[in-house]
């Protein structure tokens, strides 16, 4: 290794060292009755003091592991570039104690709903939603869990399908679970995985769950990690039934497959949002949820959940190869009908390839109020780098001409007429998201180029320039609390590793957005990510 490519990846590595150190300080749990190995889900970013929410009259020191899932990976990352074993011994610490002492049944109390109260050291939920089980792209690292505990590993991906499907003969599932009774753990006849699934089952069926891609990735996800940590083929084939649901959604003409796969009662009276609220606008084309996709709902299918499925390919070899096609030819297809290069957008649809951009909306309701229009939305970091590692994966040009399109658009230069022409970088590039390392090192991965190595760590130095304040990672110097699953660090970590050429023994991260929304007193249902974590001094980002 050439020796300023040494000296820069050990700079990346002791930035890391010096966050992760700090973190291991300030957002340890020392409150309550007793200190236990977890932390806080964030600080404030002048006084240190933990993140606090409040309900009910209540404060609650929040502590969610299926949030701080980065955190582990960068801990764990950490210690296997610098062979100091403390790190990996505060994530195993960490996650022997939710297995110990966080179970919700036999499903974790962690997730969009339910935290731990480092105070009151006792389980929490959202007051206005109950004590439910959620995971929406959060894509834990079943990993680590499997490396401290394989059968509680696996009594928790167990009880995570067994607690959210409500029928297994067509995988109608919720995205909010609760622990079932004697929920399939036991081996034998009475396993979770020996329920039987009818194969001619049609989608649009009529139920109860609502079947987001969000949330189904995320079993899916659990799933086929299970199989390749036992060897047992049956998780892996309802990972695959799972994910063919979406799949089966397709528009035959236009390939364009919808954000879920079947047509909800609840909630309340109005049944299917979309025949709701487009059922007369939009009559010739008789909408419903799963044929009618927003630009964020688009950005999942082809952003976090392709993603994720071109993990588990490259996870699982041979026996991922479906996960790797499915999620191309969603690329492909959205990439057809959906992306516009002329201003790097991504557009609501149709399923049967009808844009609705523009649309302005005759009647309120789940998609906007009354007036209101249907936007597209730019194309950001994260689908750049899923159609660049489309590409890598199954070389489709038509995948490599969309991400030169989105690179320009985000003002990264061009990339090359495709993967073996000379890219015209900009080098002067003012990202300093840690998406943008991503995107680079998979186009190093994809080309061997090493100009997109270099401006892999021109992000990585504007990246500690402008998002590392008093110790933290944040957005910027202003901004009220950080987060402990600040995706910065571990983005340096996988860059430090490939100028290590070690990039291999990272822990993978696919893409993962991991959250905690619920009641807060005096303001309503919120979201930690944008009312605490995007707050600039005494104020809320809008």
């Amino acid at each position: 290794m050439k020796e300023h490519a040494k000296q820069t990846a050990l700079r990346y590595v002791r930035a890391v060292q010096q966050y992760a150190d700090f973190m291991m300080d300030k957002a340890r749990d020392r409150y309550g009755a007793e200190a236990t190995p977890l932390f806080a889900d964030g600080i404030h970013s002048e006084t240190y003091e933990p993140v606090q929410w409040l309900s009910g009259g209540e404060t609650w020191i929040v502590s969610n592991l299926a949030n701080q899932q980065n955190w582990l990976r960068t801990l764990d990352g950490l210690s296997e570039l610098t062979g100091d074993s403390r790190y990996r011994n505060a994530t195993e610490s960490a996650v022997r104690y939710a297995f110990d002492h966080l179970r919700y049944g036999r499903l974790m109390c962690w997730g969009g709903h339910m935290a731990f109260d480092l105070q009151s050291k006792r389980q929490v939920f959202a007051a206005d939603k109950g004590p439910q089980h959620e995971l929406k792209c959060h894509y834990p690292y079943y990993e680590l869990m499997n490396r401290v505990d394989p059968e509680e590993t696996a009594s928790y991906i167990e009880a995570l399908w067994e607690g959210h499907v409500a029928d297994w003969s067509n995988l109608e599932f919720s995205r909010h679970g609760q622990p079932v009774e004697n929920n399939g753990h036991t081996r034998g006849a009475s396993s979770v995985w020996e329920h039987e699934y009818d194969n001619n089952s049609p989608v649009f069926f009529t139920g109860k769950g609502l079947t987001f891609i969000n949330a189904g990735s995320d079993l899916y996800y659990a799933a086929a990690l299970l199989h390749r940590f036992s060897g047992d083929e049956r998780p892996l084939a309802w990972a695959k039934r799972l994910a063919y649901r979406y799949v089966e959604t397709r528009n035959p003409q236009t390939g364009l497959g919808g954000y879920q796969f079947s047509i909800s009662v609840l909630p309340g009276v109005r049944g299917d949002r979309a025949i709701d609220q487009f059922g007369e606008q939009l009559k010739e084309h008789a909408p419903i949820e799963a044929t009618l996709t927003t630009a964020n709902q688009a950005h999942t299918i082809i952003g976090e959940a392709a993603l994720c499925r071109m993990s588990l390919s490259e996870a699982l070899g041979d026996a991922g190869r479906d996960f790797l096609d499915w999620a191309v030819q969603d690329l492909a297809a959205y990439g057809q009908h959906a992306y516009d290069p002329s201003d790097n957008t991504v557009h609501p649809m149709l399923t049967n390839g009808t844009r609705l951009t523009g649309l302005v909306m005759e009647k309120s309701g789940y998609y906007g109020r009354e007036g209101q229009q249907l936007q597209a939305h730019k194309a950001d970091y994260l689908l750049l780098w899923s159609y660049v590692t489309g590409y890598r994966l199954s070389g489709r040009e038509e995948l490599w001409t969309v991400a030169r399109s989105m690179a320009k658009g985000i003002g990264f230069g061009d990339i090359g007429e495709s993967a073996r022409a000379v890219p015209f970088l900009n080098m002067e590039t003012a990202c300093t998201h840690p998406h943008g390392i991503f995107v680079m090192l998979e186009l190093f991965k994809t080309t061997h180029q090493r100009k997109f190595l270099q401006l892999a760590q021109r992000i990585g130095d504007r990246l500690l320039l402008h998002r590392s304040h008093r110790g933290l990672f944040m957005a910027s110097a202003d901004h009220e609390y950080a987060k402990l699953d600040a995706l910065e660090p571990l983005a340096l970590l996988h860059l430090a590793a490939e100028l290590q050429g070690v990039r291999g023994r990272m822990p993978v991260y696919c893409g993962g957005r991991p959250f905690f929304a619920a009641a807060y007193d005096g303001q309503g249902h919120m979201t930690d990510n944008t009312f605490l974590y995007a707050r600039v001094k005494n104020r809320a980002v809008q």
